[in-house]
């Protein structure tokens, strides 16, 4: 019969919630290993894993005059006191402007874990400063290693480990590429094939290969694109420690006119730099 062990290996965390979060990573390789086992029997050793990830969400939401509409109980908008009905007149001394929201988004999106950020607003003709401190989301990394031997008797059995590994690298899409270098903005949909769409505009990683699933933002006039949106492109990327990797969307002038294959644009590395990463 097949004896189905699993090693099962958490990413380390620091949040409020790290409890819960690998409990529930424990229930899922379980029923993983299992189901593995019985679809894979025949391989020596089946391998699941998913990347460690972090994101700050403020708890606010905005309408397009910049005036807030929701704040979501417990969020670190609503421990700033903030309130519905005020209008956001700056991040960080960076004035907001309503026709550009993205970019106050991305300015709230970027901030770390433990950063403290001031939010200027207008609150029935009063000008307020709001203090806050951003508090990451993190969802933990797991790796599950199945590895099946021909023995007598069934067993499953679950070892639970941390790592104290910490190091990091970050995938960004922040900062605006050089558009003289048929180098255009783009934003990140997928990571080795979960959905992260989340107005964010960085991702903290843990050193491993993945597949980065890229939606490009090209705005050039001779360019015509079919109705619907556009599949992403995948751009293959291997995370080294403290390195941020910044992405784009490369356009291939002397493909515009292929639309039917997406063969004008190709997702990029347009620049790396040096930045200290370490996993909340």
């Amino acid at each position: 019969m097949v004896k189905s062990i699993a090693t099962f290996l958490i990413t380390s965390v620091l949040c409020t919630s790290v409890v819960a979060q690998e409990q529930q990573a424990r229930d899922y390789a379980r029923a993983a290993a299992i189901a593995a086992s019985k679809a894979q029997g025949s391989k020596q050793q089946v391998i699941l894993e998913e990347p460690a990830r972090s994101y700050f969400e403020w708890g606010a939401i905005m309408n397009e005059k910049a005036e807030v509409v929701s704040v979501r109980k417990g969020s670190v908008a609503a421990t700033m006191t903030l309130q519905v009905g005020d209008v956001i007149q700056h991040i960080n001394q960076q004035p907001v402007d309503p026709q550009n929201l993205d970019k106050a988004l991305t300015t709230l999106a970027s901030l770390e874990h433990n950063q403290a950020f001031s939010v200027g607003v207008l609150r029935q003709q009063q000008a307020l400063e709001l203090k806050g401190v951003a508090r990451a989301t993190v969802i933990p990394g797991w790796r599950l290693e199945v590895n099946n031997t021909l023995e007598e008797g069934s067993h499953t059995g679950l070892m639970t480990t941390k790592s104290n590994e910490k190091a990091c690298g970050r995938i960004s899409v922040f900062f605006t590429p050089p558009v003289t270098a048929d180098l255009y903005p783009a934003f990140i949909n997928t990571i080795d094939g979960d959905n992260v769409r989340i107005k964010n505009p960085s991702f903290k990683l843990a050193l491993n290969k993945y597949q980065i699933g890229i939606h490009e933002l090209i705005d050039e006039p001779s360019l015509r694109r079919g109705g619907g949106s556009a599949p992403e492109k995948v751009l293959e990327l291997t995370i080294e420690p403290n390195k941020t990797y910044h992405i784009a969307a490369k356009f291939i002038r002397d493909k515009r006119y292929q639309r039917f294959n997406d063969g004008y644009w190709e997702p990029v590395v347009w620049k790396v730099t040096d930045q200290t990463c370490q996993l909340d």
